[in-house]
Protein backbone atom coordinates (compact mmCIF):
# COMPACT_ATOMS: atom_id res chain seq x y z
CA UNK A 1 0.00 0.00 0.00
CA UNK A 2 2.69 2.15 0.72
CA UNK A 3 4.60 1.95 -2.76
CA UNK A 4 1.27 2.41 -4.07
CA UNK A 5 1.03 5.92 -2.17
CA UNK A 6 4.62 6.76 -3.34
CA UNK A 7 3.69 6.30 -7.09
CA UNK A 8 0.64 8.68 -6.21
CA UNK A 9 3.14 11.35 -5.22
CA UNK A 10 5.47 11.05 -7.89
CA UNK A 11 2.41 10.87 -10.29
CA UNK A 12 1.30 14.44 -9.19
CA UNK A 13 5.26 15.54 -9.11
CA UNK A 14 5.90 14.00 -12.86
CA UNK A 15 6.04 17.60 -14.29
CA UNK A 16 9.69 18.36 -12.41
CA UNK A 17 10.39 15.05 -11.60
CA UNK A 18 10.37 11.59 -11.85
CA UNK A 19 10.48 8.61 -8.88
CA UNK A 20 13.96 7.61 -9.47
CA UNK A 21 14.35 11.28 -8.02
CA UNK A 22 12.65 10.69 -4.61
CA UNK A 23 14.80 7.83 -4.25
CA UNK A 24 18.26 9.47 -4.60
CA UNK A 25 18.73 9.44 -0.58
CA UNK A 26 17.65 5.76 -0.76
CA UNK A 27 14.19 6.21 0.63
CA UNK A 28 12.70 2.93 1.67
CA UNK A 29 9.45 3.05 -0.02
CA UNK A 30 7.76 0.18 2.46
CA UNK A 31 8.09 2.58 5.05
CA UNK A 32 5.37 5.27 5.76
CA UNK A 33 5.33 7.65 2.80
CA UNK A 34 5.56 11.21 4.65
CA UNK A 35 8.74 9.49 6.58
CA UNK A 36 10.66 8.89 3.35
CA UNK A 37 9.69 12.00 1.11
CA UNK A 38 10.19 14.41 3.92
CA UNK A 39 13.48 13.09 5.36
CA UNK A 40 15.07 15.84 3.11
CA UNK A 41 14.38 19.71 2.07
CA UNK A 42 15.71 18.52 -1.49
CA UNK A 43 12.41 16.01 -1.50
CA UNK A 44 9.96 18.54 0.49
CA UNK A 45 10.98 21.09 -2.39
CA UNK A 46 10.21 18.17 -5.04
CA UNK A 47 6.20 17.50 -3.44
CA UNK A 48 5.30 21.10 -3.49
CA UNK A 49 6.50 21.69 -6.94
CA UNK A 50 4.32 18.91 -7.50
CA UNK A 51 1.17 21.21 -6.60
CA UNK A 52 2.66 23.41 -9.13
CA UNK A 53 1.96 21.61 -12.22
CA UNK A 54 -1.48 19.82 -10.64
CA UNK A 55 -3.22 23.55 -10.82
CA UNK A 56 -6.35 23.03 -13.26
CA UNK A 57 -5.60 25.72 -15.50
CA UNK A 58 -6.06 24.15 -19.01
CA UNK A 59 -9.51 22.78 -17.02
CA UNK A 60 -10.12 26.22 -16.18
CA UNK A 61 -9.72 27.95 -19.31
CA UNK A 62 -11.55 25.00 -21.54
CA UNK A 63 -14.80 25.09 -19.58
CA UNK A 64 -15.07 29.05 -19.28
CA UNK A 65 -14.32 29.18 -23.16
CA UNK A 66 -16.73 26.68 -23.83
CA UNK A 67 -18.94 28.14 -21.15
CA UNK A 68 -19.15 31.90 -22.08
CA UNK A 69 -18.73 33.98 -25.76
CA UNK A 70 -15.22 33.25 -26.69
CA UNK A 71 -15.90 30.25 -28.94
CA UNK A 72 -17.95 29.54 -32.04
CA UNK A 73 -19.09 25.63 -32.54
CA UNK A 74 -16.53 24.36 -35.52
CA UNK A 75 -18.23 21.95 -37.97
CA UNK A 76 -15.28 19.39 -37.39
CA UNK A 77 -17.01 19.12 -34.19
CA UNK A 78 -17.69 15.19 -32.71
CA UNK A 79 -19.71 16.64 -30.05
CA UNK A 80 -16.78 17.57 -27.85
CA UNK A 81 -17.96 20.38 -25.21
CA UNK A 82 -21.50 20.55 -26.51
CA UNK A 83 -23.58 19.95 -23.24
CA UNK A 84 -21.20 23.05 -21.95
CA UNK A 85 -21.78 25.34 -24.57
CA UNK A 86 -25.24 24.38 -25.48
CA UNK A 87 -25.80 25.30 -21.44
CA UNK A 88 -27.39 21.74 -20.84
CA UNK A 89 -24.81 20.37 -18.94
CA UNK A 90 -25.28 18.21 -15.76
CA UNK A 91 -23.39 17.48 -12.64
CA UNK A 92 -21.97 14.81 -13.87
CA UNK A 93 -19.79 17.03 -16.47
CA UNK A 94 -16.04 16.53 -17.16
CA UNK A 95 -15.26 19.45 -18.23
CA UNK A 96 -15.78 21.29 -14.47
CA UNK A 97 -14.87 18.19 -12.58
CA UNK A 98 -11.56 18.44 -13.83
CA UNK A 99 -11.26 21.90 -12.64
CA UNK A 100 -12.60 20.14 -9.03
CA UNK A 101 -10.32 17.34 -8.69
CA UNK A 102 -7.36 19.23 -10.47
CA UNK A 103 -7.22 22.24 -7.67
CA UNK A 104 -7.82 19.54 -4.91
CA UNK A 105 -5.11 17.43 -5.74
CA UNK A 106 -2.91 20.77 -6.05
CA UNK A 107 -4.17 21.43 -2.24
CA UNK A 108 -3.61 17.84 -1.79
CA UNK A 109 0.37 18.18 -2.35
CA UNK A 110 0.69 21.68 -0.58
CA UNK A 111 -0.96 20.41 2.53
CA UNK A 112 1.48 17.26 2.92
CA UNK A 113 4.24 19.35 2.97
CA UNK A 114 2.65 21.59 5.23
CA UNK A 115 1.63 19.08 7.75
CA UNK A 116 5.09 17.45 6.97
CA UNK A 117 6.75 20.75 7.67
CA UNK A 118 8.32 20.12 11.01
CA UNK A 119 10.08 16.57 10.33
CA UNK A 120 11.87 18.29 7.25
CA UNK A 121 15.52 18.06 8.87
CA UNK A 122 17.94 21.20 8.12
CA UNK A 123 21.72 21.42 8.30
CA UNK A 124 22.41 24.58 6.76
CA UNK A 125 21.51 27.91 7.07
CA UNK A 126 20.44 27.97 3.26
CA UNK A 127 18.43 24.59 3.75
CA UNK A 128 16.51 26.61 6.71
CA UNK A 129 15.84 29.27 4.28
CA UNK A 130 14.61 26.83 1.68
CA UNK A 131 12.04 25.12 4.03
CA UNK A 132 10.34 28.37 5.22
CA UNK A 133 9.95 29.87 1.22
CA UNK A 134 8.81 26.55 0.66
CA UNK A 135 6.08 26.88 3.27
CA UNK A 136 5.48 30.56 1.65
CA UNK A 137 4.74 28.61 -1.25
CA UNK A 138 2.46 25.87 0.09
CA UNK A 139 0.41 28.39 1.81
CA UNK A 140 0.05 30.19 -1.27
CA UNK A 141 -0.81 27.35 -3.05
CA UNK A 142 -3.55 26.40 -1.00
CA UNK A 143 -4.81 29.31 -1.11
CA UNK A 144 -4.54 30.30 -4.97
CA UNK A 145 -6.56 27.11 -5.31
CA UNK A 146 -9.14 27.77 -2.90
CA UNK A 147 -10.20 30.55 -4.75
CA UNK A 148 -10.07 28.93 -8.15
CA UNK A 149 -13.06 26.81 -6.60
CA UNK A 150 -14.69 29.15 -5.04
CA UNK A 151 -14.92 31.28 -7.82
CA UNK A 152 -16.33 28.48 -9.83
CA UNK A 153 -18.42 26.32 -7.70
CA UNK A 154 -20.36 29.65 -5.57
CA UNK A 155 -22.08 32.04 -6.86
CA UNK A 156 -21.25 36.02 -6.82
CA UNK A 157 -20.06 37.05 -3.39
CA UNK A 158 -22.06 36.95 -1.11
CA UNK A 159 -21.10 36.27 2.68
CA UNK A 160 -23.75 34.00 3.42
CA UNK A 161 -23.75 31.47 0.31
CA UNK A 162 -22.26 28.09 0.52
CA UNK A 163 -18.86 28.69 -0.54
CA UNK A 164 -16.28 25.19 -0.73
CA UNK A 165 -14.69 22.82 1.79
CA UNK A 166 -11.01 24.57 2.94
CA UNK A 167 -8.96 21.62 2.98
CA UNK A 168 -6.28 21.72 5.27
CA UNK A 169 -5.73 17.95 6.47
CA UNK A 170 -4.59 14.92 4.34
CA UNK A 171 -7.66 12.94 5.83
CA UNK A 172 -8.99 11.03 2.56
CA UNK A 173 -11.83 10.01 4.40
CA UNK A 174 -13.37 13.27 5.39
CA UNK A 175 -16.40 14.14 4.70
CA UNK A 176 -16.79 18.08 4.96
CA UNK A 177 -20.02 20.46 4.67
CA UNK A 178 -19.93 23.56 2.87
CA UNK A 179 -19.09 27.31 5.03
CA UNK A 180 -20.20 29.77 3.90
CA UNK A 181 -18.28 32.03 1.48
CA UNK A 182 -17.13 34.40 4.36
CA UNK A 183 -15.27 31.76 5.94
CA UNK A 184 -14.13 30.14 2.71
CA UNK A 185 -12.83 33.65 1.87
CA UNK A 186 -11.23 34.52 5.19
CA UNK A 187 -8.97 30.88 5.05
CA UNK A 188 -7.85 32.00 1.97
CA UNK A 189 -6.97 35.43 2.91
CA UNK A 190 -5.38 34.07 6.19
CA UNK A 191 -3.16 31.85 3.85
CA UNK A 192 -2.35 34.38 1.48
CA UNK A 193 -1.15 36.98 4.62
CA UNK A 194 0.78 34.01 6.20
CA UNK A 195 2.51 33.27 2.97
CA UNK A 196 3.99 36.41 2.11
CA UNK A 197 6.72 37.27 4.49
CA UNK A 198 7.90 33.92 3.90
CA UNK A 199 7.96 34.44 0.02
CA UNK A 200 10.77 36.20 -2.23
CA UNK A 201 9.86 39.73 -3.37
CA UNK A 202 10.11 38.54 -7.08
CA UNK A 203 11.53 35.62 -8.94
CA UNK A 204 13.00 37.11 -12.59
CA UNK A 205 14.33 33.90 -13.74
CA UNK A 206 11.96 31.27 -12.23
CA UNK A 207 8.38 32.61 -12.44
CA UNK A 208 6.91 29.37 -12.33
CA UNK A 209 6.79 29.60 -8.32
CA UNK A 210 5.03 32.26 -5.94
CA UNK A 211 6.83 35.47 -5.35
CA UNK A 212 5.43 38.29 -3.06
CA UNK A 213 4.56 40.10 -6.68
CA UNK A 214 2.55 37.47 -7.82
CA UNK A 215 0.82 37.09 -4.05
CA UNK A 216 0.34 40.55 -4.15
CA UNK A 217 -1.77 40.31 -7.65
CA UNK A 218 -3.36 37.26 -5.88
CA UNK A 219 -5.08 39.44 -2.97
CA UNK A 220 -5.80 42.15 -5.49
CA UNK A 221 -7.86 39.63 -7.27
CA UNK A 222 -9.62 38.20 -3.78
CA UNK A 223 -10.43 41.42 -2.80
CA UNK A 224 -11.83 42.87 -6.33
CA UNK A 225 -14.27 39.47 -5.89
CA UNK A 226 -15.55 40.39 -2.42
CA UNK A 227 -16.15 44.10 -3.68
CA UNK A 228 -13.30 45.64 -1.17
CA UNK A 229 -12.25 48.03 -3.71
CA UNK A 230 -9.85 50.17 -1.81
CA UNK A 231 -7.34 46.94 -1.02
CA UNK A 232 -8.08 45.63 -4.28
CA UNK A 233 -6.30 48.34 -5.22
CA UNK A 234 -3.56 49.09 -2.56
CA UNK A 235 -2.65 45.74 -3.64
CA UNK A 236 -2.54 45.87 -6.73
CA UNK A 237 -0.41 49.03 -6.37
CA UNK A 238 2.19 46.87 -4.23
CA UNK A 239 2.43 44.28 -6.76
CA UNK A 240 2.95 47.45 -9.55
CA UNK A 241 5.83 48.25 -7.47
CA UNK A 242 7.54 44.95 -7.59
CA UNK A 243 6.89 45.22 -11.07
CA UNK A 244 5.46 47.70 -13.51
CA UNK A 245 6.76 46.45 -16.84
CA UNK A 246 4.66 46.59 -19.50
CA UNK A 247 4.73 44.76 -23.19
CA UNK A 248 3.93 47.97 -25.28
CA UNK A 249 5.48 46.77 -28.54
CA UNK A 250 4.57 44.46 -31.51
CA UNK A 251 7.42 42.74 -30.69
CA UNK A 252 7.18 42.50 -26.95
CA UNK A 253 3.47 41.49 -26.87
CA UNK A 254 4.00 38.51 -29.24
CA UNK A 255 7.07 37.46 -27.65
CA UNK A 256 4.99 37.20 -24.60
CA UNK A 257 2.55 34.57 -25.88
CA UNK A 258 5.73 32.57 -27.71
CA UNK A 259 7.49 32.26 -23.93
CA UNK A 260 10.19 34.52 -25.07
CA UNK A 261 9.16 37.79 -22.66
CA UNK A 262 8.76 37.49 -19.54
CA UNK A 263 8.95 40.83 -18.15
CA UNK A 264 5.31 41.87 -17.82
CA UNK A 265 4.71 38.50 -15.92
CA UNK A 266 4.78 37.76 -12.03
CA UNK A 267 4.23 34.09 -12.56
CA UNK A 268 3.22 31.24 -14.72
CA UNK A 269 2.69 28.10 -14.91
CA UNK A 270 5.14 25.81 -17.12
CA UNK A 271 3.99 23.61 -20.05
CA UNK A 272 6.81 21.88 -21.26
CA UNK A 273 7.11 19.11 -24.14
CA UNK A 274 6.34 15.81 -22.28
CA UNK A 275 5.07 16.77 -19.46
CA UNK A 276 1.90 15.62 -17.64
CA UNK A 277 0.01 19.24 -18.30
CA UNK A 278 -2.37 19.42 -20.83
CA UNK A 279 -1.20 22.24 -23.87
CA UNK A 280 -4.12 24.85 -23.90
CA UNK A 281 -3.87 25.62 -27.33
CA UNK A 282 -4.52 21.45 -28.49
CA UNK A 283 -8.19 22.88 -26.63
CA UNK A 284 -9.33 24.05 -29.21
CA UNK A 285 -7.33 22.77 -32.92
CA UNK A 286 -5.85 19.44 -32.17
CA UNK A 287 -2.90 20.48 -34.12
CA UNK A 288 -1.63 22.59 -36.47
CA UNK A 289 -3.59 22.54 -39.11
CA UNK A 290 -0.65 21.98 -41.77
CA UNK A 291 0.08 18.99 -40.34
CA UNK A 292 -4.36 17.42 -40.64
CA UNK A 293 -5.03 19.65 -37.30
CA UNK A 294 -8.96 19.70 -37.04
CA UNK A 295 -10.75 22.60 -35.82
CA UNK A 296 -13.07 21.90 -32.78
CA UNK A 297 -13.98 25.28 -31.57
CA UNK A 298 -13.06 28.65 -33.64
CA UNK A 299 -12.97 31.76 -31.97
CA UNK A 300 -15.57 34.00 -31.25
CA UNK A 301 -16.19 36.28 -34.61
CA UNK A 302 -18.13 38.50 -32.04
CA UNK A 303 -14.65 38.61 -30.07
CA UNK A 304 -12.57 39.10 -33.20
CA UNK A 305 -13.99 42.49 -34.16
CA UNK A 306 -13.76 44.22 -30.95
CA UNK A 307 -9.66 44.50 -31.81
CA UNK A 308 -8.64 47.37 -34.11
CA UNK A 309 -6.83 45.80 -36.85
CA UNK A 310 -3.41 47.57 -35.71
CA UNK A 311 -3.85 46.16 -32.25
CA UNK A 312 -1.01 44.25 -31.69
CA UNK A 313 -2.95 41.28 -29.71
CA UNK A 314 -4.84 40.63 -32.95
CA UNK A 315 -2.21 38.78 -34.91
CA UNK A 316 -0.98 36.66 -31.86
CA UNK A 317 -4.73 35.91 -30.67
CA UNK A 318 -6.28 34.61 -34.14
CA UNK A 319 -5.25 32.67 -37.13
CA UNK A 320 -7.11 33.45 -40.31
CA UNK A 321 -9.98 35.54 -40.11
CA UNK A 322 -13.90 34.97 -39.78
CA UNK A 323 -14.55 34.99 -43.19
CA UNK A 324 -12.56 31.55 -43.99
CA UNK A 325 -13.42 29.09 -41.20
CA UNK A 326 -11.22 26.93 -42.64
CA UNK A 327 -8.00 28.80 -40.98
CA UNK A 328 -9.71 30.93 -38.44
CA UNK A 329 -8.29 29.27 -35.00
CA UNK A 330 -7.68 30.34 -31.31
CA UNK A 331 -3.87 30.73 -32.10
CA UNK A 332 -2.62 32.58 -28.25
CA UNK A 333 -0.72 29.36 -27.53
CA UNK A 334 0.94 28.70 -30.69
CA UNK A 335 3.65 26.18 -29.25
CA UNK A 336 6.52 25.32 -30.93
CA UNK A 337 7.46 23.15 -34.21
CA UNK A 338 6.41 19.63 -33.05
CA UNK A 339 4.86 20.93 -29.61
CA UNK A 340 1.65 22.27 -31.12
CA UNK A 341 -0.12 24.43 -28.45
CA UNK A 342 2.04 23.72 -25.37
CA UNK A 343 3.07 27.43 -23.92
CA UNK A 344 3.32 28.46 -20.26
CA UNK A 345 -0.38 29.73 -18.78
CA UNK A 346 0.37 33.39 -17.56
CA UNK A 347 -1.61 33.42 -14.09
CA UNK A 348 -0.75 36.71 -13.07
CA UNK A 349 0.93 39.70 -15.05
CA UNK A 350 1.30 43.62 -14.87
CA UNK A 351 -1.72 44.15 -17.26
CA UNK A 352 -3.91 42.28 -14.37
CA UNK A 353 -3.45 44.74 -11.94
CA UNK A 354 -4.19 47.99 -14.15
CA UNK A 355 -7.07 46.10 -15.37
CA UNK A 356 -7.98 45.71 -11.44
CA UNK A 357 -7.42 48.89 -10.45
CA UNK A 358 -9.61 50.16 -13.54
CA UNK A 359 -12.67 48.28 -12.30
CA UNK A 360 -11.92 49.17 -8.63
CA UNK A 361 -11.93 52.60 -9.19
CA UNK A 362 -14.99 51.66 -11.68
CA UNK A 363 -17.25 50.15 -9.07
CA UNK A 364 -16.27 51.89 -5.81
CA UNK A 365 -19.15 53.97 -4.06
CA UNK A 366 -18.10 56.88 -5.09
CA UNK A 367 -16.70 56.53 -8.71
CA UNK A 368 -13.15 58.09 -9.34
CA UNK A 369 -13.55 57.58 -13.17
CA UNK A 370 -10.54 59.53 -14.10
CA UNK A 371 -8.33 57.12 -12.39
CA UNK A 372 -10.55 54.65 -13.53
CA UNK A 373 -9.76 56.00 -17.05
CA UNK A 374 -5.92 55.65 -17.07
CA UNK A 375 -5.38 52.41 -15.33
CA UNK A 376 -7.15 51.37 -18.75
CA UNK A 377 -6.34 53.43 -20.61
CA UNK A 378 -2.16 52.71 -19.63
CA UNK A 379 -3.52 48.51 -20.78
CA UNK A 380 -4.91 49.98 -24.08
CA UNK A 381 -2.00 52.35 -25.45
CA UNK A 382 0.72 49.71 -24.45
CA UNK A 383 -1.37 47.08 -26.30
CA UNK A 384 -1.94 49.79 -29.60
CA UNK A 385 -5.43 49.02 -28.99
CA UNK A 386 -6.94 52.73 -30.66
CA UNK A 387 -8.00 55.67 -29.63
CA UNK A 388 -10.43 55.52 -25.93
CA UNK A 389 -12.97 57.99 -25.37
CA UNK A 390 -12.82 58.67 -21.66
CA UNK A 391 -15.68 57.13 -19.35
CA UNK A 392 -18.90 59.11 -19.50
CA UNK A 393 -20.22 57.20 -16.19
CA UNK A 394 -19.28 54.36 -13.66
CA UNK A 395 -21.80 52.21 -16.22
CA UNK A 396 -20.12 53.28 -19.05
CA UNK A 397 -16.52 52.54 -16.85
CA UNK A 398 -17.50 49.01 -16.36
CA UNK A 399 -19.06 48.28 -20.24
CA UNK A 400 -15.49 49.17 -21.66
CA UNK A 401 -13.44 47.70 -19.14
CA UNK A 402 -15.57 44.43 -19.26
CA UNK A 403 -14.57 44.35 -23.00
CA UNK A 404 -10.81 45.11 -22.48
CA UNK A 405 -10.48 42.58 -19.88
CA UNK A 406 -12.51 40.19 -22.50
CA UNK A 407 -9.43 40.85 -25.37
CA UNK A 408 -7.00 41.35 -23.10
CA UNK A 409 -7.46 37.75 -21.09
CA UNK A 410 -9.18 35.96 -24.17
CA UNK A 411 -9.03 32.08 -23.64
CA UNK A 412 -7.09 32.24 -20.11
CA UNK A 413 -9.80 31.62 -17.53
CA UNK A 414 -11.18 34.93 -17.15
CA UNK A 415 -14.27 35.35 -18.88
CA UNK A 416 -16.80 33.50 -16.66
CA UNK A 417 -15.66 35.36 -13.67
CA UNK A 418 -15.55 38.60 -14.34
CA UNK A 419 -19.19 38.36 -15.77
CA UNK A 420 -20.21 36.18 -13.08
CA UNK A 421 -18.56 38.96 -10.54
CA UNK A 422 -19.80 41.90 -11.96
CA UNK A 423 -23.72 40.64 -12.92
CA UNK A 424 -23.42 40.53 -16.23
CA UNK A 425 -25.32 37.80 -18.79
CA UNK A 426 -23.46 35.60 -21.24
CA UNK A 427 -24.96 36.69 -24.85
CA UNK A 428 -23.63 35.24 -27.79
CA UNK A 429 -24.40 37.36 -30.67
CA UNK A 430 -25.02 36.89 -34.82
CA UNK A 431 -22.74 33.60 -36.35
CA UNK A 432 -21.48 33.38 -32.59
CA UNK A 433 -24.84 31.35 -31.51
CA UNK A 434 -24.77 28.06 -31.19
CA UNK A 435 -26.36 26.29 -34.01
CA UNK A 436 -27.58 23.24 -32.07
CA UNK A 437 -29.63 25.49 -29.30
CA UNK A 438 -30.13 28.79 -31.15
CA UNK A 439 -30.50 30.39 -27.41
CA UNK A 440 -28.44 33.78 -27.31
CA UNK A 441 -28.37 34.48 -23.68
CA UNK A 442 -27.87 32.38 -20.53
CA UNK A 443 -30.63 33.38 -18.36
CA UNK A 444 -30.59 31.27 -15.60
CA UNK A 445 -28.47 32.49 -13.03
CA UNK A 446 -27.82 28.71 -11.53
CA UNK A 447 -25.55 28.42 -14.63
CA UNK A 448 -23.15 30.76 -13.69
CA UNK A 449 -21.95 28.14 -11.07
CA UNK A 450 -20.32 25.04 -11.93
CA UNK A 451 -22.28 21.92 -10.62
CA UNK A 452 -20.36 19.53 -7.59
CA UNK A 453 -19.29 16.90 -9.16
CA UNK A 454 -21.82 13.44 -9.29
CA UNK A 455 -19.16 11.50 -7.77
CA UNK A 456 -18.34 13.44 -4.92
CA UNK A 457 -21.93 14.58 -3.84
CA UNK A 458 -22.16 10.60 -3.96
CA UNK A 459 -19.20 9.78 -1.71
CA UNK A 460 -19.73 12.67 0.93
CA UNK A 461 -23.35 13.01 2.29
CA UNK A 462 -22.33 16.79 3.72
CA UNK A 463 -21.70 18.06 0.36
CA UNK A 464 -24.48 20.21 -0.70
CA UNK A 465 -25.04 20.41 -4.34
CA UNK A 466 -25.51 23.81 -6.01
CA UNK A 467 -29.10 25.16 -6.75
CA UNK A 468 -30.63 23.70 -10.34
CA UNK A 469 -28.44 20.67 -9.90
Amino acid sequence: MNKIKLLVLCSASLFFTNCSNLMDDNLDPDGVIEENVFKTVKNAEKVVLGAYSAIPTSANIYAQALLTDELKFGAQNNGQGKEVHSWTFTSGQAEFSGVWYGAYGSISNANKFLLNFDNVATSTPAEVALKNQLRGEALALRAFNHFILVRSYSPKYSPSALGIPYVTSDDIFAQPSRPTMQETYQAIMDDAAAAYPLLPVTTADNKFRFNQGALRAMQAYIALEMGDFDSAINYANQALAINSALASTLGTVQAMWTDANRDELYMYQANLPGSASAAPGALFTTTALASGGLIYWHPSVTLYSKFAPADFRRTRYFGGTPANLGSFIVNKYPGTAGNYGINNVKLFRVADMHLVKAEAYARKAAPDLAASFASYQLVRVARNAGTSAPFTSATDAVDKILEERWKEFAWEGSRLFDLKRNGRTITRVGADIYILNPVPSLTDINRYTYPIPTAEVQANPNMQQNPGY
